[in-house]
């Protein structure tokens, strides 16, 4: 209690500055937090299924990413590592799409006409075997690449934000940009758009919405991968956590409403900022942690809003 006292004297009174640092940095990473939840809530909406295993995807694209760097860094050693990184990200969303696609084949296509609650358990499944996989593959070490990027420094060095927190932001929004574009203006978008408004009736005209909820899900591996290969020079990548970031995604998604692209993103940030007040607060250790205490409590509210809001209408 007594450093939770301290951290929060310091906020307050000896150095407000560090709000602007912990707001700064929440944004930052809130940006990715969108990207992941994007995904997450394009396959909800569409297929009506909760895929458990997103953050495992997401750390698969994260390990696809870190070994090509690794691997052509010694190629061209005065290649700045960055160049490396930016090139690994469509070879990461490829390959994670593909992998998804396989998993939509063998694994989701065998319960789209199931509730949600076995959807929840077969991608469930899905995530324990990918752990265990990359685990077996990978080892349990944490690795993370050296993007080399500076830290900015503003207001004499009293506001810090990494340089690879600001571009992994820009290139999490830049991503997401697409993809909007992509499903809102493109045929195949429409085609996701109708599938998801009533799949019966879209059928009926001719749209082959078995083919559109694979490509759904081989996009949002994509999405992933590319989520991934940020996270790999933001973050550290472990085997065992996606789990997290797919927490984060239903914690967002639940948030701001199925199909609320700017709900979304809205959530995503105010998440990144919770998180780092949290870490802050509390410590590090914590930090994680929290994003389990908010999940229950978004679900509370919400079911609390709607019940108002069915009184009001009544």
């Amino acid at each position: 209690m007594e450093n939770i006292a301290t951290n929060l004297n310091l906020l307050t009174s000896l150095a407000p500055m560090i709000n602007i640092e912990l707001i700064a940095n929440g944004l930052l990473v809130g940006a990715i937090f969108a990207l992941i939840a994007y995904g997450l809530a394009l396959v909800w909406g569409v297929m009506n299924i909760i895929n458990v295993a997103q953050g495992a995807f997401v750390i698969l694209g994260g390990y696809v990413s870190y070994y090509f760097v690794i691997a052509m860094t010694p190629v061209a050693p005065s290649m700045p590592k960055i160049v490396w990184i930016l090139i690994s990200m469509p070879l990461a969303a490829a390959a994670v799409a593909l992998f998804s696609w396989v998993v939509f084949r063998l694994v989701v296509q065998r319960i789209l006409e199931k509730d949600l609650f076995i959807s929840l358990l077969a991608t469930f499944g899905v995530e324990l075997v990918m752990q265990q996989t990359m685990n077996q593959i990978f080892s349990a070490e944490e690795r993370a690449v050296d993007a080399q990027l500076p830290t900015f420094a503003f207001f004499d060095y009293a506001v810090n934000i990494p340089g690879s927190r600001a571009l992994g932001a820009l290139l999490g929004v830049g991503v997401a940009i697409l993809i909007v574009l992509l499903v809102r203006y493109s045929r195949f978008g429409r085609a996701i758009r109708a599938t998801a408004q009533n799949a019966q009736a879209a059928r009926i005209m001719g749209i082959d919405t078995n083919r559109v909820y694979a490509m759904t899900f081989a996009l949002n591996g994509a999405i992933c991968g590319v989520a991934g290969s940020i996270v790999s020079f933001v973050y550290v990548l472990h085997p065992f956590q996606g789990f997290i970031y797919t927490l984060r995604s239903f914690a967002i998604v639940i948030l701001a409403g199925v199909g609320n692209i700017v709900g979304v993103i809205f959530a995503a940030f105010g998440l990144g900022v919770y998180e780092n007040y949290s870490g802050f607060v509390l410590g590090p250790e914590f930090q994680n942690g929290m994003v389990f205490i908010i999940v229950p409590v978004t679900l509370l509210v919400r079911a609390y809003l709607m019940r108002r809001k069915r009184q009001y209408l009544k």
